[in-house]
């Protein structure tokens, strides 16, 4: 009985080493850089997250009267769920809330190159997975934005007021 107990401590310690060098090696792929392919596939990817954000926002402007703003609000805010880390809205002018501030040093070179109509991009691992991320330059671009966002109201059509960020899962 002694003998068997012992034999059966042995077998689950060696099933649980076994089971912690497979885990391991299989997370280590994780740790080696995306392949160029990989990397093309989530820019491809980008693009096409990239027009669909896009979208949303040119027809929730297309779509919101001054007779519904609150329900425009409430519908891009939805589009623009603010617990989706893959796509965010990020600015500095009202009404953004410290959820649209930039979160990380990505975010922060990505809003001023935006601040100035320059996009970027990078490859990048974030709490352990690895991701393709852009920026996308947003401008105050039609006189509709002023009807949610009125202190957009005085600039002018030109003027740079945040960035879209993406973020694509690589693997």
């Amino acid at each position: 009985m002694k003998y068997r107990r012992l034999a059966m401590l042995c077998a689950g310690v060696g099933t649980a080493g076994l089971g912690f060098t497979i885990n391991t090696i299989a997370n280590a792929d994780d740790n080696r850089p995306p392949t160029q392919g990989e990397i093309q596939f989530a820019t491809e990817t980008a693009d096409l997250f990239q027009a669909t954000s896009l979208a949303a926002i040119v027809q929730e402007i297309s779509e919101t009267t001054p007779q519904n703003v609150a329900q425009g609000e409430l519908s891009i805010s939805l589009v623009f769920n603010d617990r989706n880390r893959d796509m965010r809205l990020v600015g500095t002018l009202q009404p953004f809330g410290s959820n649209d501030l930039p979160a990380d040093r990505f975010e922060r070179e990505a809003l001023a190159l935006a601040m100035t109509g320059q996009g970027d991009t990078s490859v990048e691992k974030v709490d352990d997975r690895w991701f393709y991320r852009r920026s996308v330059p947003l401008s105050n671009f039609v006189p509709q934005c002023a009807m949610c966002h009125a202190n957009f109201a005085s600039l002018p059509s030109t003027a740079w007021v945040g960035a879209l960020m993406l973020r694509v899962p690589i693997r």
